[in-house]
């Protein structure tokens, strides 16, 4: 009887060990994507694709947000027609802080339904993503914030009163411009210094 809970702890044992060793394994080598913060956050949003649909560009700032005890780049786009677009980029050293940063805006923009604001979740770039818009007074209010690995990205167009842009076009133009700025920040990652 004792080599027969000897054997079956023999098998349990070794089951135990494959099982979490496997785990601990596949959690060193599984993909992990790490971002870089941009030397210059409007050359990233220029380079985007996706973004040349807006027209001409009339002016082009950098821009500074200080929130969740960071400061993080960003940039200002204004188009001769179609209106602002601001680019935000927040790259910490912690992937919790972008989950609490993304969870943070969606619950003010799901608050925002109220007021006649349209969110929804948008599929295929990031972690998680969503889409909050408006088109009070035939002017358009629209963004995109998503989150990948240590990345937070937020796009932000304000088109005037008569625009001929609409919100499935502005999306799947940030989501093109969210992929391009993705691949771009993920590319320099190995170069770049982690924002604290």
């Amino acid at each position: 009887m004792k080599k027969v809970f000897l054997i079956l702890g023999i098998i349990a044992g070794s089951l135990l060990l494959l099982c979490c060793g496997g785990g601990v394994a596949l959690y060193f080598f599984a993909d992990s994507t790490t971002y870089a913060k941009p030397a210059d956050a409007c050359a990233t949003v220029s380079a985007a694709q996706g973004l040349s649909s807006f027209g001409t560009v009339k002016d082009q700032k950098p821009k500074e947000t200080k929130a969740f005890g960071r400061t993080y780049p960003g940039c200002v786009v204004t188009y001769e027609a179609a209106g602002t677009l601001t680019v935000m980029i927040d790259v910490p050293s912690s992937e919790s802080d972008v989950r609490t940063h993304y969870d943070s805006v969606k619950k003010a923009a799901d608050a925002s339904v109220a007021a006649g604001a349209t969110v929804a979740d948008v599929s295929g770039v990031g972690t998680k993503a969503f889409a909050m818009y408006t088109t009070a007074d035939k002017a358009l209010l629209y963004e995109l914030d998503l989150y990948d690995g240590n990345l937070y990205l937020s796009l932000n167009i304000i088109a005037p009163a008569g625009t001929t842009l609409t919100p499935d076009k502005v999306r799947a133009d940030f989501v093109t411009a969210a992929k391009s700025m993705m691949s771009s920040l993920e590319a320099s990652s190995s170069g770049g210094d982690l924002d604290d």
